[in-house]
């Protein structure tokens, strides 16, 4: 199979990790959008020109990180990432679209705040996508009370979301006053397939930082 990805993707990460989880052999083609040719390339195979895109071995195209991980998941049962059981399959299912829609959808909103001028930043939908961010962070950290992991002992697609997600959202929203949200972003990070993937990514991410018009840090 080959994954056509960008380092830097958080949505790309998602799927490296479970793919290293999983220890499945693939063939990882990094794709660059802001070249013309290697976009216009892009597009003959996945036609929104997003990432990843995952081609399976039989040639089947399949798009959207959540969607990927979920293929995988049918691919090799050996490693799972969404657990047998029924209810604790919802809650990996339901903390993923928590992360992805609150957490990551409001550090992307804070993210493009950060590039409008001074007076122009703060407005009420950013207000909105934060004050949900909080409340998603606020959950997590009463999940992470007494788990390893989102959903207890066993690392799932839930944490595949939320790695890349809590690595970038540090470059506009402290989170350190949430005790244990922090203590499982450094379990996180120590974690191989974790640490891979942020070290892969982190170079891209650093050149794509230092362009900005209002320069963020990263990483620290």
């Amino acid at each position: 199979m080959k994954l056509y990805y960008a380092p830097a993707s958080s949505y790309s990460q998602r799927v490296l990790i479970a793919l290293y989880e999983k220890q499945l052999d693939f063939t990882p083609i990094e794709v660059n959008l802001f070249d013309t040719e290697s976009r216009s390339q892009y597009l003959q195979i996945n036609r929104f020109g997003k990432i990843p895109t995952l081609v399976t071995s039989d040639g089947e195209v399949i798009l959207e990180a959540r969607i990927i991980i979920e293929y995988l998941e049918g691919y090799q049962k050996d490693i799972p990432l969404i657990p047998q059981d029924i209810k604790l399959a919802l809650e990996t299912r339901m903390l993923e679209r928590m992360v992805d829609v609150y957490i990551n959808g409001g550090r992307e909103a804070l993210f493009k705040d950060t590039q409008r001028a001074p007076e122009e930043r703060g407005k009420k939908e950013v207000i909105k996508a934060k004050r949900l961010l909080e409340e998603a962070c606020t959950v997590l950290d009463e999940k992470l009370a007494n788990r390893r992991w989102l959903i207890g002992e066993d690392f799932s697609l839930a944490d595949c979301s939320a790695a890349p997600t809590l690595s970038y959202l540090r470059i506009v929203y402290n989170y350190e006053h949430l005790q244990n949200l922090t203590a499982y972003f450094k379990r996180l990070s120590a974690k191989t397939s974790v640490a891979t993937v942020f070290e892969s990514g982190r170079q891209q991410m650093m050149q794509m930082l230092s362009t900005l018009k209002y320069p963020l840090k990263f990483g620290e």
